[in-house]
């Protein structure tokens, strides 16, 4: 217990270390076998009318409301950037109402919690065979992609030409149901952005406030990236000014949304020691998943600095979203002279994102 604590760690190296271990728990396969089997549990107990149901549908349909379906053919798939990147399905729903036919757009994700939901209901006996998830090399490539769509495409003839307790049941209608995302991409241009698209003003002002703790011991400069908060953010337009001006001051915290379809952004930190014409200085943390409120608890290490040296640098400290294929988004940026700070002591505190210019603690 006493060394599971880590009492003989600083401050900054046990924040660090339990940040990473509650991540290490989180993606744990241990931990979602555990969920998963207390989920089968509550299942069981809570009474024969606790049915599965799909996370992504708001309501569950059936043949009745819905209508029999006659036929499905998963037609295209679709490169999308947007909760995350990937690639959609587009799947074709023609039911027995005459002229009535529709498209829903599913996930290869959404597809598996269909198929591992089925399990719950049926034996394996009545199912057809589901396309394995796991390949070789990238994942959301387009040649996965490609294979999965026609591996999919065979699932889902199968299914609903499978048992009629299988191919009628309240899941599958739930499926093949059109989603609110569904009846809005049918009127959505989802083309990617132009080539030549460029920085445009932002719609509010780039801007926030990040917290970190600098610390200088035994020529390492330890730059702890701790939390974001308050991230507003720019918008993709064509033409526009390549070098928008960013404004001296952080405007005050607001709770709009930073990116021009209004999801919040995938930030992460970058960092430079200037002057560093090579570039060599870069360092970066994590890329944190839709929030403009992001906590981080990561350490930047500058190792064989000697402070001397140092108080010439000035930090330069940038916030991005990741943006897939192109270039990124900032959201913000600061520049500390570390000549500034007394670099015996550890200091922690709160810079203001958005200046050119030279944050303060």
């Amino acid at each position: 217990v006493y060394d599971a604590l880590r009492p003989q760690d600083s401050d900054a190296d046990a924040t660090t270390y339990f940040t990473r271990l509650i991540e290490s728990s989180l993606g744990s396969v241990a931990t979602k076998l555990n969920f998963f089997i207390h989920n089968l549990a509550q299942m069981k107990f809570t009474g024969s009318d606790a049915r599965p149901t799909l996370s992504f549908a708001p309501r569950t349909h059936t043949i009745k409301t819905s209508g029999r379906i006659r036929d499905v053919f998963l037609c295209r798939h679709e490169r999308v950037f947007n909760p995350s990147k990937g690639y959609i399905y587009v799947v074709k729903v023609q039911r027995e109402s005459p002229g009535e036919v529709t498209f829903v757009q599913r996930t290869f994700e959404e597809f598996q919690e269909l198929h591992n939901k089925l399990r719950l209901l049926f034996p394996s006996s009545l199912l057809p065979s589901f396309p394995s998830r796991f390949v070789i090399g990238r994942s959301r490539g387009e040649a996965v992609a490609e294979r999965r769509k026609e591996e999919l495409n065979g699932y889902i003839w199968h299914l609903i030409h499978a048992a009629p307790e299988v191919a009628e049941c309240d899941l599958v209608y739930t499926f093949f149901h059109p989603l609110p995302r569904d009846e809005k991409a049918a009127g959505t241009n989802t083309a990617p952005k132009p080539a030549d698209a460029t920085w445009a003003r932002s719609l509010g002002k780039v801007g926030g406030e990040v917290k970190l703790s600098i610390s200088y011991k035994n020529n390492k400069l330890f730059i702890m990236v701790m939390h974001i908060r308050g991230l507003v953010g720019a918008r993709w337009e064509q033409g526009g000014d390549p070098s928008p001006p960013l404004a001296h001051k952080a405007p005050p915290l607001s709770p709009q949304p930073p990116l021009q379809d209004g999801n919040d952004p995938d930030p992460y930190v970058k960092t430079y020691l200037l002057p560093d014409p090579q570039k060599t200085t870069k360092r970066k943390t994590k890329v944190a998943r839709k929030t403009c409120n992001p906590t981080y608890n990561e350490m930047l290490v500058y190792d064989g600095i000697p402070r001397g040296d140092l108080e010439q640098r000035e930090l330069r400290l940038s916030v991005l979203s990741e943006e897939g294929f192109w270039e990124n988004i900032l959201l913000g940026e600061v520049g500390i002279r570390l000549r500034d700070l007394d670099l015996a002591q550890e200091k922690m505190g709160w810079f203001a994102l958005g200046s050119r210019g030279h944050g303060t603690l």
